[in-house]
């Protein structure tokens, strides 16, 4: 065989391997300053994933925290092998760099204080998402989920601050046509046509 077409073969098998999902889900958590609740999200968001049988990874993302958030961190890998703690050059950048390295189908992004005590629907939405039902849900100041490969063109580059980052996320979905779901603080989701254009435009 000719060796050109060798080597191509070799990358098309290497890239379609790098895109083969590891876990069920990439759950990806930036912390700035926030021992207090970083450790106990990553325990909560372990235990709620666990109890729905989803295989995952979480990855951390230090956005230059500057208190005691990894030593809380350090003292959980026993109890949670699941996760990864890594580095963001800056605040706001954790998404793009978790999303860059996540290995799941899914990516589930939220904040130390919404993970620590809000991840309610979330497993629902992980079901329906597997089940080939859309492309994204968000659940606006919670968490926001995503096909891995069909998102990821809308994480890369984003610099996402906050509970807010759910509505910047949304809009990035939104302009790459992707099947979007989304529901408000409450839970309640946007299922007609018709609310899910009035849900985009509080968004705007």
């Amino acid at each position: 065989m000719n060796s050109h077409l060798m080597a191509a073969r070799l990358l098309l098998f290497a890239e379609s391997m790098s895109d083969s999902p590891r876990y069920d889900v990439s759950v990806i958590l930036p912390f700035g300053d926030d021992e207090e609740a970083v450790g106990i999200a990553v325990r909560r968001t372990a235990e709620h994933l666990r109890a729905l049988s989803l295989s995952f990874e979480i990855l951390a993302i230090d956005e230059d925290s500057g208190d005691n958030s990894h030593a809380v961190l350090a003292l959980l890998r026993a109890e949670v092998p699941e996760l990864r703690v890594t580095h963001a050059s800056g605040r706001g950048r954790g998404v793009d760099v978790g999303a860059g390295r996540a290995q799941g189908a899914l990516l589930l992004v939220s904040t130390p204080d919404v993970a620590s005590a809000a991840l309610d629907g979330a497993g629902d939405a992980c079901r329906r998402l597997l089940a080939g039902e859309g492309d994204a849900e968000v659940a606006l100041g919670r968490y926001t989920i995503a096909h891995r490969i069909r998102s990821l063109p809308a994480f890369r580059g984003a610099r996402l601050v906050g509970v807010a980052m759910h509505r910047r996320l949304a809009k990035r979905l939104q302009v790459r046509n992707l099947s979007l779901r989304i529901a408000g603080p409450t839970g309640v989701a946007a299922k007609s046509a018709v609310s899910r254009l009035r849900a985009f435009a509080r968004i705007g």
